[in-house]
């Protein structure tokens, strides 16, 4: 399709547009840390991991440095007032950038250097000669410590090593996949981002068993990989990390995306930032087929159905969950049209009411044993009874 003059000059005043606030926005985070260190309130650097990952062989490890990581808040009793700080903290970083972080995994160690928005990323070898486990432990250390801290900041993530036999991955999104956000509803979404915590936040029914299910392939051990990909930013990692745990729900990298004015960040990037991470995960683990889960709210669908497109034989199926069931609505018919783009190259997508519907599939295709079935179709029914009784007065 031809480029009209028009849409040409709208791009270039776009893209110069991003430059310019980018650009402001590193001159007013470099002026800030200015006014921090001259009157003695620059803070001490401390380090925020984020879950890491291993293929056959590299361990993925990132993070961030700060000096007001989030603190550990009280789910049982903090008030909508103490949530709302608790999200401000999180929105309001002081992030620290280069600082040199040194990381360990099983004898393997590497450094890397914080950006300017405090972010580290390194690679390390994985070890060939030990025994593995789905999950280990990967530690940091920071080399050259901000200010004059006498012990400089050490911390520990969780590493989910791939095992050789697994038989699929899960790439899941999170918005209202299995947290409900309202994220088709602006006041409802903030209501829950701002006021709500980890425990206040609900999950979609049946949807900790159905996950659990699929990483353990129906043995006790786990063995397939979960990756959760969400358009929140990396500031709500520590609250979906925890709503991951206080549910029940498998644990697995987390991955987001950053705040800021940069043109692959958060102001320009839109949901499209999922593919792009679908693309990372089947490109690093290129022997194993994925299964995506997402939401008819958003641009799930889409982005899942242009995977699809381009990886034919590596994605084997998706299943987009239906955010209301029980009306035919716009998104419907917009998942409908996706669902025919993806099996003209050979991918099932799914649009489903609940977990159970997906397990019948999933059951059906062989992904899933038929004993899974009962145990999903319970938890689902106890998930229902708990959110009515929440509901009641």
């Amino acid at each position: 399709m031809a480029t009209t003059p028009g849409s040409a000059w709208q791009r270039e005043l776009k893209s110069w547009l991003t430059r310019a606030a980018s650009a402001a926005d590193d001159l007013a985070d470099a002026g800030i840390r200015r006014l921090r260190k001259r009157f003695g309130l620059a803070g001490i650097a401390k380090i925020q991991p984020y879950m890491g990952y291993a293929s056959t062989d590299t361990v993925y490890l990132h993070g961030r440095v700060l000096t007001n990581p989030p603190i550990d808040p009280d789910y049982h009793r903090d008030q909508w007032w103490e949530n709302l700080s608790h999200t401000v903290q999180r929105f309001a970083t002081n992030e620290v950038p280069g600082v040199e972080i040194e990381a360990c995994f099983n004898g393997r160690h590497g450094t890397a250097v914080s950006d300017d928005e405090g972010y580290f990323h390194l690679t390390l070898p994985r070890p060939q000669d030990g025994d593995d486990v789905f999950w280990d432990f990967a530690s940091f250390r920071i080399l050259n410590p901000a200010g004059a801290a006498r012990q400089p900041s050490r911390a520990t993530c969780g590493v989910m090593t791939v095992p050789d036999d697994a038989a699929f991955g899960v790439l899941s999104d999170v918005d209202d996949t299995i947290l409900h956000t309202g994220a088709t509803d602006i006041a409802t979404m903030a209501k829950l981002t701002f006021f709500g915590n980890a425990r206040t936040r609900a999950p979609l029914h049946g949807v900790a068993e159905l996950y659990e299910r699929l990483q353990n392939g129906g043995v006790e051990c786990p063995a397939n990989p979960i990756f959760y990909v969400s358009s929140s930013p990396w500031n709500l990692y520590d609250l979906l990390e925890d709503f991951l745990e206080l549910n029940a729900i498998p644990r697995g990298p987390l991955l987001l995306r950053d705040l800021g004015f940069d043109e692959n960040k958060f102001l320009k990037s839109g949901h499209d930032h999922k593919l792009d991470k679908a693309r990372r995960l089947i490109n690093t683990f290129d022997h194993l087929p994925f299964l995506l889960f997402g939401d008819s709210g958003q641009e799930d669908a889409r982005l899942y159905a242009a995977a699809a497109s381009e990886f034919p034989d590596r994605i084997a199926g998706i299943f987009i969950r239906d955010i209301n069931p029980d009306v035919v609505s716009d998104h419907n018919e917009k998942v409908d049209r996706y669902v025919r783009q993806a099996a003209e190259v050979g991918v099932p997508m799914y649009l489903v009411g609940d977990s159970v519907e997906a397990a019948e599939i999933a059951i059906e295709h062989g992904w899933l044993p038929r004993s899974s079935l009962a145990p999903i179709a319970q938890a689902t029914r106890r998930d229902v009874k708990r959110s009515a009784g929440a509901m009641q007065p």
